[in-house]
């Protein structure tokens, strides 16, 4: 997959210190991630249906929903190692894929990557995220002024 395109980021990764404390613990010396902008990821819908035992609950995937829901998030430019560093966070191709997407920014929309949970690893039922991780993300929003409803929707 070509990760000339800009990464989509959403859930935990828009938490900058969990992402340099991961890169940190995993010797991830030069990683370089860099941020674009908010962006929105047109026609999905968080979820929580899938189990990380990394977080101890459940972890954030995004799926398809109708072409008025949105997830925000945010884009980066990521050097090579950041890829690989990111891949191996995500459990790449094991527990997330990579995904091409369509997200809109204040200049329109553009594509990007953006990794989702793998068929195999989704589970029928909600999974609840620990209150660390749902810090995680919320913080990460809110430092961006960006809405929490696609958040508060995934809670059950």
């Amino acid at each position: 997959m070509a990760e000339s395109l800009p990464y989509f980021g959403y859930g935990s990764n828009l938490d900058a210190d969990d992402w340099k404390e991961w890169c940190e613990r995993k010797g991830y010396d030069h990683v370089e991630m860099v941020e674009i902008g908010n962006a929105y990821l047109i026609g999905y819908q968080m979820k929580f249906h899938y189990y990380s035992n990394n977080r101890k609950g459940g972890a954030a995937d995004v799926v398809l929903a109708d072409a008025t829901a949105e997830v925000p998030g945010a884009l980066f430019i990521l050097n090579n190692e950041a890829w690989e560093a990111m891949d191996r966070k995500e459990g790449y191709p094991s527990y997330y894929k990579k995904k091409y997407v369509t997200v809109r920014t204040s200049d329109g929309e553009t594509k990007a990557i953006t990794y989702t949970v793998v068929e195999g690893k989704i589970l029928d039922r909600y999974q609840k995220p620990t209150p660390e991780y749902e810090a995680l993300i919320r913080n990460g929003l809110k430092r961006r002024n960006l809405p929490t409803s696609a958040l508060d929707a995934a809670l059950e």
